[in-house]
């Protein structure tokens, strides 16, 4: 996983939290929680031993062909016919932090194989933090600068929906944490 790429992910999020407003959660009215998952389940139809790769029939008829790195343990007890589940879940949580704080960028990453023997699986769960500086407030035109971790300043409209808004002052944080994770299992059919 890119931490650049996650890192521009959050930026967008915490300008689209600023603009749009809409959640699932909010709490307190100083923030909001978004939160999404899909499962998957694919058929291997073919494996390379050699270069590592996997044939995966998808649920809609297509075929993709992935690499399995040399870190995924018990490669070798995958056969075709075998059963791959793939749940995938992202959430984004945004809230308005303390006065003060600097922007900030932070990000960490869990990793989980099975021991040698077992079945194989993987979960894969990574967390990124970036939080903006509140630069400028415009009450009246309900727009707000926020300055990015990099230095760069972003001024944007923030949605009448946002309650949060009435309390911002210059010098606040707005704050986002994406979370992403993968479990991978290998099942018999």
């Amino acid at each position: 996983m890119k931490t650049k790429l996650l890192t521009g992910l959050i930026i967008a999020n915490i300008v689209a939290f600023v603009v749009m407003g809409n959640g699932t959660t909010a709490k307190a009215q100083q923030g909001i929680e978004l939160g999404d998952g899909v499962v998957v389940t694919a058929t291997v139809v073919a494996i390379d031993r050699v270069d590592r790769n996997i044939s995966l029939l998808g649920p809609d008829g297509n075929v993709v062909t992935v690499e399995v790195t040399h870190a995924a343990r018990n490669f070798d007890q995958i056969r075709v016919g075998d059963q791959v589940k793939v749940e995938y879940y992202e959430a984004v949580a945004l809230y308005i932090g303390k006065h003060g704080e600097k922007p900030e960028a932070e990000a960490g990453l869990v990793a989980a194989t099975p021991a040698k023997g077992q079945r194989p699986a993987a979960v894969v769960v990574e967390a990124v933090d970036v939080s903006a500086k509140v630069w400028a407030v415009d009450k009246e035109k309900r727009g707000v600068t926020l300055e990015l971790p990099d230095g760069r300043m972003v001024t944007t409209r923030v949605d009448e929906s946002i309650k949060a808004f009435d309390t911002l002052m210059k010098g606040d944080s707005v704050h986002a944490r994406f979370t992403e994770a993968i479990a991978v299992s290998v099942e018999k059919p």
